[in-house]
Parts: structure tokens; sequence; C-alpha cells
């Protein structure tokens, strides 16, 4: 785990690694049956709340393993981060079938950490059957935890905006399951109510964003004014909860147990484009990697860096010449591994 939060390139490494610990064909070899990903604005009550769920998933299956990846901030200036999702889970801390993963963002925009895609690929080797994917306290556009789990649930909590603000934010083009948490204050039943009556009106309108007819949306989708996200699957669904108290729970995870069930295999799609998005997120790492070391590798005083800073070069015309320096020293050293191929 370590290994892919510092170095997510090395995924093929560690996964093949843990796959031929057991036959290709057992248990090890699958991703978890369920990827749900918890988010919402920070103080909503998500770790909380997915320390509720797993509480109440080990009871309804004491013979299945649970895993959480909880994704805590870093900071923009020491780099350092205080993992303190975990803190709220500690009940969990002795369970043999409960693992439970802590990762810093590293500067990672989207609400994630780079590492987490290949972190639930090896927790699927592990066995577990449903992993929690915990982002940290997002805004109105970190959206990327729809790229990794079959599930999106946003957490929502009263004293954190109107509908209004629920509308606009990018989360709720994502959203699968909307969680109103803290039901025992008395502004949540207000919250649940306005979203209630923010997505019926949604219903009626008929249109998409800013009066654009919601072209690509399904026909029996009961809310076009929200966009879907690719690999959406089923209805929106709201629930009222408190994950510090208990009423709701229960109920929440019957409804994630019940949509697994009915839709496990159409989420192989997304599974396959999950990992695409792997690939792709690698090969850009790498690109930014080799990018970096040539930029180290250029004085102050050299072109391209010096010629912008006199004005006779403008900032993309460097940027094309950092790249071409970046290919060239690539091909020169892919020249000396095979010279040195060919030597042995």
């Amino acid at each position: 785990m370590s290994v892919l939060a510092d170095q997510p390139h090395r995924l093929p490494e560690v996964y093949h690694a843990a796959a031929a610990l057991e036959p290709a064909d057992s248990e090890w070899s699958r991703l978890p049956r369920l990827l749900i990903g918890v988010t919402g604005a920070p103080g909503c009550g998500k770790s909380t709340l997915t320390d509720a769920m797993v509480r109440a998933w080990r009871e309804r299956h004491p013979a299945r393993m649970v895993g959480v990846v909880a994704v805590d901030p870093s900071s923009p200036f020491s780099g350092g981060a205080v993992l303190g999702d975990r803190v709220r889970m500690m009940r969990h801390a002795t369970d043999p079938m409960v693992f439970v993963r802590s990762m810093a963002s590293r500067g990672h925009l989207g609400g994630l950490a780079l590492g987490v895609k290949g972190v639930v690929r090896v927790l699927g080797l592990l066995g577990c059957d449903v992993v929690f994917v915990e982002t940290v306290g997002v805004g109105q556009s970190e959206v990327e935890v729809a790229s990794v789990a079959d599930l999106v649930m946003i957490v929502l909590a009263p004293g954190q905006g109107d509908s209004v603000q629920l509308l606009k934010a990018g989360l709720m083009e994502v959203g699968d399951l909307f969680v109103v948490n803290k039901a025992d204050r008395p502004e949540a039943a207000r919250l649940h109510a306005e979203l209630l009556s923010m997505l019926r009106a949604a219903g009626d309108a008929g249109a998409g964003h800013h009066g654009v007819p919601a072209a690509d949306t399904d026909d029996d989708y009961p809310f076009p004014l929200l966009t879907r996200r690719p690999g959406a699957t089923i209805e929106p669904r709201t629930f009222l909860v408190s994950a510090e108290k208990g009423p709701g729970v229960a109920e929440l995870v019957e409804a994630l147990e019940t949509v697994g069930a009915e839709h496990g295999t159409v989420w192989l799609e997304h599974r396959r484009r999950m990992m695409e998005d792997e690939v792709r997120e690698a090969v850009l790492e790498e690109a930014g990697n080799q990018l970096r070391a040539t930029l180290r590798g250029l004085q102050a005083d050299e072109e391209p860096v010096a010629a912008v800073l006199e004005g006779t070069l403008s900032v993309a015309a460097a940027a094309g010449r950092v790249l071409a320096e970046t290919c060239r020293r690539q091909g020169r050293q892919g020249s000396r591994t095979e010279d040195g191929e060919r030597k042995t």
C-alpha cells in the first residue's frame, strides 16, 4: 500500500506480486464486488457515516471483509497531512475483517490521491467484498471520485448552504445517493425537503443546464436538469440519517446492497473505463516526472528560461522546447539501453 501511495506507476508490479499468492481463479483475482465513493463538503460527517456503514455492513455479513480508503488533504506549504479520518473509525481497529488505509492527497486535485485506484485493486485481491472510498472535504468541482466508484454517495449537512448552492455544485451531477446527515438537527429535515423539491422541480422542467435541453439523459430519468455522469445506472435516491446516533443507517446500507445486487453486471463496463483511466494517469504522471527532470537540468541562464525572461520567447514556445528536449533525452537514454542489451 505504501508503495502505491508513493509510486502509483508501480501498480502492475504490486498487483501481480499479490495475485501470485493465490490461484488466478480465486477470490483474490477480482476487484471488490461493490465500490462506494463517499464525498461531500468538510464537516458534513463523511468519516462518521463511513464508520457507521462499515459497522452495519459487518453486522449484516460477519464473514465478509470490508475495506476503507480514506483520503486526507495535504498542506500546500509543508506537504504534510493529518490523517484524521481514521480516528473516527477506531472501533474497527481490532477487527481483522476491516482494513482501513489512510492516504494523503499530496497536492493531487479532484478529491482523491493519485494511488487510490491501485489501492482499491489491491484491496480486491485481499478479498474485500465492499470498499468505501472517502474523499477529502471537497467543494463544487472535485468529482474525480466518479471515475473510481460504482456508486457515488454525496453527504450533505444542515448549515452548509441552501438549495441554490446545492444545484450549482458539480457534485450533484455525479451523485447516485444523496445522504442528508445529522438528522437529529432541526435544520436537517428542511434541507432534505429542499433537496427533494429541487430534484422534483428539475424533473418537471425537462431542460438541461441554463435552458439547454438535456439530450444525453435517459427518457426515464426523472431529473434531467442534473446531467447524468457517464456510467450512471440508477436514479438518484435521497436518505435522511444520523450517522452518530444511528437512525437511517440500516436503511442506507440495505439500499446499497439492493442496488449492488441489481446492477453488479452493469458496472463491468465502468470497471473497464476505470482501468483505462489508470493507464492514462500513469502516462501523464510519468511524462510529468520526465518534464520536471528536464526543467531541473536547465540552468536559469540557459534557453528557454532566459529567453522568456527577456521577452523574446513566449511561455508556450518555451514549453514546446522543454518538451522537445525531454523527448531528445528520452531517445538518447533509449539508445543507450539498446546498446547495452546488444553488448550483453
